[in-house]
């Protein structure tokens, strides 16, 4: 059940949205996937994102990698984490670095995988940062 809260501010961004404010387009994609506010909609939330994207926002641009990821289309979602991660997204950098370490719609390369994971963590992601400790620990030569 949609709140009244929820759904004015969804009409509010909405206004927003129609006058080009680049936050309020990019909201737009978040509001219909997580249906707040309105009704859950994918094909809607991928039609904003997209616009958002075009607008040159890296985090609609990785939104709707995780988007193609989720419905496996990891090509898709390789060109989409990789344009967020030309402009320095980080978590576009971490999960360019999971594509190339299990070798999803790519061919496995693990060494790349590893400068994805090490520019992420260089940016401070925390998951990047634990991913590095984990695989440092676990290829020492100890382990092997």
């Amino acid at each position: 059940m949609l709140s009244s809260d929820e759904a004015e501010a969804f009409r509010l961004n909405r206004l927003a949205a129609q006058e080009g404010m680049h936050d309020a387009v990019l909201a737009m994609g978040w509001f219909y996937l997580n249906g707040v506010g309105v009704e859950a909609d994918e094909d809607a939330a991928v039609h904003w994102y997209k616009k958002s994207a075009r607008q040159g926002d890296e985090r609609a641009m990785f939104s709707l990698g995780q988007i193609a990821y989720m419905q496996r289309g990891y090509g898709e979602a390789l060109v989409w984490f990789k344009r967020a991660a030309d402009k320095k997204h980080h978590r576009s950098l971490f999960w360019l670095g999971k594509l190339y370490w299990r070798g999803t719609g790519v061919v496995q390369n693990r060494q790349l995988a590893g400068q994805y994971f090490a520019k992420a963590a260089e940016m401070k992601l925390p998951i990047a940062q634990r991913t590095l400790r984990y695989l440092s620990r676990n290829n020492s030569p100890s382990h092997s």
